[in-house]
C-alpha cells in the first residue's frame, strides 16, 4: 500500500509540471496574439495615415485585452506550483 501512496505522490509533482508547461504555451500564444494586434496597427496605419488616431484606441484595447490572459495563465501556474 506504501509503495502505490509513494507512486501517486510522483504522478501528482508530474501532473503539476504537466500543467506548467501548458500554462507556458497559453503565454506563448499570448504573446504572438499581441505581436499579431501590433503588426495590424502597423499595417493598417501604413496604408491609411489618417486613421491612427481612431485605429490607436482599439489597438491599446486588443492588447490589454489578449495580455490580461497572460496575467491569469501566470496567476494559475503560481498558485499550482506553490499550492
Amino acid at each position: 500500500m506504501e509503495v502505490e501512496v509513494e507512486t501517486m505522490k510522483y504522478v501528482a509533482e508530474a501532473a503539476k509540471y504537466l500543467s506548467l508547461s501548458i500554462m507556458c504555451l497559453v503565454m506563448l500564444a499570448v504573446a504572438k496574439g499581441v505581436a499579431s494586434v501590433f503588426t495590424t496597427f502597423i499595417t493598417c496605419v501604413s496604408r491609411n495615415p489618417n486613421v491612427k488616431k481612431e485605429v490607436s484606441g482599439y489597438t491599446l484595447i486588443g492588447a490589454g485585452m489578449t495580455e490580461a490572459i497572460a496575467l491569469y495563465a501566470l496567476g494559475l501556474a503560481i498558485m499550482v506550483l506553490f499550492q
